[in-house]
């Protein structure tokens, strides 16, 4: 009993002199389309993707976004009023790189199936 007793004290003190390790993850649900190769497409879908989930309208809501050339599409499905405060977000997105500001070009291709 009492080698059992010292065993189990032996066991437990063992782990407690380690140093805790702390491990920090970040998850990044990037869809880059296989056409998106020039990385301010990258960066404004990025940055597009990072505002909707921001926003409370729309960051439990099923859109993709993808960007070509600039040009942004919208798919997925959501509210009439979710549609249209992602593609409001999709136009008024700008970013400044480099002194350089980069915008979507007019019109954003909106293909959000309106669910009820």
């Amino acid at each position: 009993m009492a080698l059992c007793v010292m065993f189990s004290i032996l066991l437990a003190l063992s782990g407690c002199g380690k140093d805790a390790k702390t491990t920090v993850g970040l998850d990044v649900n990037l869809y880059l389309h296989p056409t998106s190769a020039d990385p301010v497409d990258v960066l404004l879908q990025t940055a597009i993707t990072k505002r909707l989930n921001d926003s409370s309208v729309t960051k439990l809501s099923l859109i993709h976004v993808r960007v070509d050339e600039k040009t942004v599409i919208l798919t997925g499905s959501a509210r009439e009023a979710v549609r249209s405060e992602a593609e409001r977000i999709a136009t008024q997105t700008e970013l400044t790189l480099n002194g350089e500001s980069i915008r979507p070009k007019s019109p954003i291709s909106n293909r959000i199936v309106i669910t009820k």
